[in-house]
């Protein structure tokens, strides 16, 4: 299918095997990879055919592929990718594209002044039941929203933690559930609702021994008015996977879990009713929402699909780099928010969060002296 080039930075990482069935479904062949383990990385791309580089660097200025995939921990997604656009190649990058906003906003403008590709590997974009719910919500089936509410448990075991030690890290992932779990929820949030404008959060260590949050809990608030409230853990054993959307019209409600949207639809408008003089009961209208699982499953091959199209022909990438800085913007803020114990305002403070994260990293080292 590929008449361009492929390369990956991190072949080792464990979600490779995601990109692995993406590459193959597609027909691409990558023509090098390289990773810091070089035994695992040796292997991988014997098992690939291909070229393998203990310096991600020395690939880039040998093979110039056109496109890097990079599968890194989180904080050398920006420099690596900042390198790869300014060497002329297209990037796609796992989530979450970076550790902290201004880094995002790099990655951004180097994409932009390369005039390449940035994509961000947000699959969750493409499930059914997703797809489904923006087409809903675009077609004004549930009119102005008027509040969300996202939660999210992910069980995870000390092992979990213990197996990859940079995870939970402040130097190693920059924040915990906000910068691993939740960048898929964080990401639908915006994708179907929009960015917050205000936020305001606790960020907790409940059960986990490690440096940051294993669950968050924070109320949002839209430019337009909305209010939600986000509640995700990795702490907890309920495994709720759900996002509800009320708007004046309607109600969504989706479960990712079991692939379902359900559609609840009121006989008069939420405006209508509250000006009224008389009370009267809401009729409410349940609708079965039928799904397109011929499209795929929400997997990583719709990613790559996604980005070979845009690549090939043009067309707008489901999920770019300024989709990307979205989602990271606000776990950012989420943070600032619970460590300043103040309401924070979005656009979030670039020079306020990176001196936060720098002095979180020293005190965790002065800590552990």
């Amino acid at each position: 299918m590929s008449n361009k080039t492929y390369a990956i930075i991190g072949v080792g990482a464990a979600v490779f095997r995601h990109h692995e069935k993406a590459l193959a479904a597609l027909q691409i062949r990558p023509i090098a990879v390289s990773d810091i383990n070089t035994l695992v990385g040796r292997r991988r791309a014997e098992m690939l055919g291909c070229t393998f580089y203990a310096d991600p660097l020395q690939l880039l200025k040998e093979m110039h592929p056109d496109v890097v995939v990079i599968l890194t921990p989180h904080p050398l997604h920006a420099t690596l990718a900042l390198e790869s656009l300014q060497a002329g190649s297209h990037v796609l990058v796992e989530k979450p594209m970076a550790v902290q906003i201004a880094e995002a906003d790099a990655m951004v403008e180097m994409a932009q002044r390369q005039r390449r590709l940035l994509g961000v590997v947000f699959q969750h974009r493409f499930h059914p039941e997703i797809r489904a719910a923006s087409q809903l919500i675009r077609e004004g089936h549930i009119g102005d929203i008027q509040h969300v509410e996202v939660t999210a448990v992910w069980p995870r075991t000390a092992d979990y933690y213990r197996l990859s030690p940079w995870r939970g890290t402040w130097a190693g992932e920059g924040g915990g559930v906000l910068m691993n779990q939740a960048p898929h929820h964080l990401d639908l949030l915006c994708y179907l609702v929009g960015q917050p404008g205000r936020v305001f959060s606790w960020t907790r260590r409940l059960r986990h021994a490690i440096e940051a949050e294993d669950t968050v809990q924070a109320s949002l608030e839209w430019p337009g008015g909305a209010l939600g409230s986000l509640h995700i853990s990795t702490a907890e054993l309920d495994m709720t996977d759900t996002i509800k959307i009320v708007g004046t019209k309607g109600m969504l409600e989706i479960h990712q879990c079991g692939a379902a949207v359900n559609l609840y639809t009121f006989n008069r408008d939420a405006r209508a009713f509250a000006e009224q003089s008389q009370q009267t009961a809401v009729q409410v209208t349940t609708h079965t929402v039928p799904l397109k699982l011929d499209s795929g499953g929400g997997t990583h091959i719709e990613v790559y699909r996604d980005f070979h199209q845009a690549l090939l022909n043009g067309t707008p990438l489901q999920s770019s780099g300024r989709d990307g800085r979205l989602s990271l913007e606000l776990a950012n803020a989420l943070i600032y928010s619970s460590f300043t114990h103040k309401e924070v305002e979005l656009p979030l403070d670039r020079q306020q969060y990176e001196a936060l994260l720098a002095r979180l990293r020293r005190d965790t080292v002065l800590s552990l002296r």
